[in-house]
């Protein structure tokens, strides 16, 4: 609604409507001037009527009553059906804001539209996903949805039976639906008693309601009801007939920009009747004064009646406005021939104004974001061209915040030359936005998470959806990816995964894992839990290695059980045998278990103090909260955090040495710019390398892209660089470099670390690829270190199909290479390898 509020920068007479209309008001000036030419007119014919002759004798005096009745019809049924629509348009945002909760949609649509809708439902191609408002006895919804997405258009009316229904489409938790409102038909013609015949059409000429006399109330076209085609529609009037015979006038008028036309007739003379004679010279003597009288009484009603229908427009518009302003729902109307903007107060303060009013397009452009103009302006174009109008833009606020709004509307006025208006709502989803934003945050921390951990993980929403799953799973069990396409549904999935299988038994762990066999001979210790909102978390952990140790323990059991059988005849030492096997089995297995449960909670148990005690010395290293006295204390907590940071790397060495010598560190192969991670690499060293004295440089050609694991190969740099800086001395050089080799596998890039420093013997070059080797010994060393660095190194690098190579030659200097493939081989059989999907 076009008010003249704060905003406000125009307006004409009288007060605008959502469309742009301008609703009746009658001047009293013009009704005493038109009845005083009225009672001048009939004196003036009573002196001169006999010598002037009547015209029009077949002139009808209720022409202009019918239209008056169907203008105030039309108005009536458009206030109906646009509450009906704007009802749609709210309820198809909703849906599209949030597709997986059809109800709120369709219970918005008889919220918003009350009393117009009677009964709502969300429709897609397998039938009614939810339904909103009371009982509506011979509603089809379905049916009515199947048409509207036939005819595929952006706002589709229709009606059958008893029921009119209007349609947009929209999105659903399966793909697109059809928002389907239901009214009745009956309730968009009035109970006028001075209208015989009321009825409401399609243009092509089926009816929807009818109130008409005999047989022509129950017809289903208006061909049946009043002999009448669209064709003999001529300009809002028509000539029909009853089903008995009696001659009807009417009057049509469009409504629902042109989806329907209603209908008001009375009975009238039929054409070519002639009057009697008595008749004609009555109207010779007082046809004049009895035309005056008349048109006296059709004034006073006329007036009467525009009142009254200005009172109902203005109750329609006003609770329209209330119920879809209520919902912080903003109204608009674009009028793109003249480029000016109607807003209501909600769309005013949306966009900045404070209220509602009428600015140019240009004004309403400068407070969208640069960014976000031209974004704007195709949708206008598209609009204009085709009608449906739909765009998201951000509106900067003066306090810095910005504000997003989604903008939907449809065309009206069409023309050749495309669409002259645009009405629609605008809605500001800034809270929305910023929800999404912070849901997909908490979703990519979920993901990192997960895919820190080896095991394998998918999970499942509480209607057997699928919401994540890990490269791993697929690979466990030779799942192509088009299976695991999120939404697929977990039987589908288990179907395909039981492929794999060869045989599974319960796990003697508890309930709910089990314990299966794939095809390739490996096992996997599955897992699977509810979750709070009844979905499925299923995890799978490689348990191959358990088995291989269950077997041959079983294997070394039969072994001693036989030995033991040819033993029998010595009793004695047959038991003594017994003792030490279980005592030897008891310690073995308690090793065994004692060796996992350490690294499995060295992580935890020694992280978890180790950050607090990094963490607490860096606090007191950079006093953040104050001095510390003596500047001894300072240098204390340097020492102890260099001490912590220390244990710390090197508990990370450990546990990755075990996991790579268990073959649980994963490799996640995925395309990556090997120049990118020497830079990353050589960017953490540089100034570790500037406090030493030395010189740090980089000499790279133009590589091609490789695939490889970008954790991996940077660890890898990082060990190679910081042995490097470590055992040069000041004023040395370290340089890296890099260079594309011709392999036997194929194209390979050979990187290489050299320094000048103190260089290392050739008998030490061949121990020092091995676990907890070191250049130095434990009596003479200078330089912290668990002498597992190459060994990581040389493991990365052979997870990768590399080499590694050392040079040197002592007081000249180092240098370590390695190689990497290009591209990997696909029938990669490397542990704890995967390629990124």
């Amino acid at each position: 609604m076009a008010s003249r509020g704060r905003g406000s920068k125009g307006g004409s007479e009288g007060e605008a409507d959502l469309t742009g209309s301008t609703a009746p008001r009658p001047s009293g000036s013009m009704r005493v001037a038109m009845l005083l030419a009225i009672l001048l007119m009939a004196l003036y014919v009573v002196f001169q009527m006999r010598h002037l002759s009547l015209s029009a004798p077949n002139a009808d005096p209720t022409a202009g009553q019918l239209e008056q009745r169907a203008a105030l019809g039309g108005a009536r049924a458009d206030a109906r059906l646009a509450a009906l629509r704007a009802a749609l348009f709210a309820a198809r945002q909703q849906a599209n804001r949030d597709p997986s909760d059809p109800i709120d949609a369709a219970e918005l649509v008889v919220k918003a539209g009350a009393p117009a809708v009677n009964a709502a439902a969300l429709v897609d191609e397998t039938g009614v996903l939810a339904r909103g408002g009371g009982a509506a006895k011979g509603a089809d919804l379905a049916r009515a949805a199947q048409a509207a997405r036939t005819a595929g258009k952006p706002l589709w009316i229709g009606g059958s039976g008893d029921w009119l229904y209007a349609a947009v489409g929209a999105s659903g938790p399966h793909g697109p639906v059809q928002i389907v409102a239901a009214t009745e038909a009956s309730s968009l013609i009035g109970d006028d008693a001075t209208a015989p015949v009321q009825a409401i059409a399609t243009p092509e000429g089926a009816v929807v309601t009818i109130n008409a006399p005999g047989q022509a109330g129950d017809a289903t076209t208006l061909k049946d009801a009043l002999a009448i085609t669209p064709a003999d529609v001529v300009g809002g009037h028509a000539q029909g007939r009853l089903p008995d015979g009696s001659p009807v006038r009417l009057a049509v008028k469009s409504i629902g920009d042109g989806a329907l036309v209603e209908l008001v007739g009375q009975p009238g003379r039929a054409p070519g009747a002639l009057p009697s004679g008595l008749l004609t010279n009555l109207v010779d003597v007082f046809g004049p004064l009895t035309i005056g009288a008349l048109l006296t009484v059709l004034l006073m009603l006329q007036h009467r009646q525009a009142v009254h229908a200005q009172r109902a427009y203005s109750d329609t518009e006003q609770r329209f406005r209330l119920a879809v302003e209520a919902a912080r729902c903003g109204i608009w109307e674009w009028d793109l021939k003249a480029d000016r903007v109607f807003m209501s107060d909600v769309t005013g303060a949306i966009l900045g104004w404070g209220g509602g009013g009428i600015v140019d397009g240009v004004q309403v452009l400068d407070r969208i974001a640069p960014d976000h103009r031209d974004r704007v302006r195709q949708a206008l174009e598209s609009a204009r061209a085709y009608g449906a109008f739909d765009v998201s833009f951000r509106v900067p606020d003066r306090h810095g915040r910005t504000a997003w709004i989604d903008a939907r509307g449809q065309g009206l006025d069409p023309t050749d030359q495309g669409y002259g208006r645009i009405i629609g709502v605008a809605l500001d989803v800034t809270e929305e936005r910023l929800a999404q934003a912070r849901a997909q945050a908490a979703e990519t921390r979920l993901r990192d998470a997960i895919d820190s951990v080896s095991e394998a993980f998918v999970l499942w929403d509480r209607l057997g959806r699928l919401q994540l799953c890990k490269q791993n799973f697929r690979t466990f069990f030779a799942l192509e990816p088009r299976i695991l396409k999120p939404g697929a549904s977990r039987e589908s999935v288990v179907r395909f995964a039981q492929l794999a299988i060869r045989r599974e038994h319960p796990s003697p762990i508890g309930k709910g894992v089990r314990e299966v066999e794939l095809n390739d001979g490996r096992w996997l210790q599955i897992s699977e839990r509810r979750t709070a909102e009844g979905g499925m978390v299923v995890t799978a952990i490689d348990i191959s290695a358990i088995k291989q140790q269950e077997a041959v323990r079983r294997k070394n059991e039969e072994a001693l059980q036989g030995a033991v059988h040819d033993l029998q005849s010595s009793q004695e030492q047959l038991a003594e045998l017994a003792r030490k096997y279980e005592a030897e089995k008891i310690r073995a297995e308690g090793a065994n278990k004692a060796k996992s449960e350490f690294l499995a909670n060295m992580s935890h148990e020694l992280r978890t103090p180790l950050n607090a005690i990094n963490g607490f010395s860096e606090i007191m290293v950079n006093q953040l909260f104050g001095p510390l006295g003596d500047k001894r204390y300072v240098e204390y907590a340097q020492d102890i955090l260099n001490s912590g940071q220390h244990l710390l790397a090197l508990i990370n060495d450990i546990l990755d040495m075990a996991k790579i010598e268990a073959g649980k560190l994963n490799i996640k192969f995925e395309p990556m710019r090997l120049d990118e991670v020497i830079e990353d690499a050589v960017r953490l060293m540089r100034n570790r390398a500037e406090t030493s004295g030395l010189e740090l440089s980089v000499e790279l050609p133009n590589l091609p892209e490789i695939e490889a694991d970008y954790r991996a190969v940077k660890q890898v740099l990082l060990n190679l660089l910081s042995n490097a800086v470590k055992f040069t001395p000041r004023g040395g050089k370290v340089t890296v470099r890099a260079a594309l080799e011709m392999g036997a596998g194929g194209e390979r890039v050979r990187v290489a670390v050299s320094d000048t420093g103190i260089g290392i013997s050739e008998q030490d070059l061949d121990r020092l690829a091995k676990p907890f080797e070191q250049i130095e010994s434990q009596l003479s060393k200078t330089q912290q270190g668990s002498g597992l660095g190459l060994a990581l190194t040389k493991s990365l690098v052979e997870m990768h199909q590399g080499e590694l190579a050392m040079e040197s030659e002592p007081g000249k200097g180092t240098t370590v290479s390695f190689t990497l493939q290009v591209e990997q081989p696909r029938d990669q059989s490397t542990p704890g390898s995967a390629y990124a999907a």
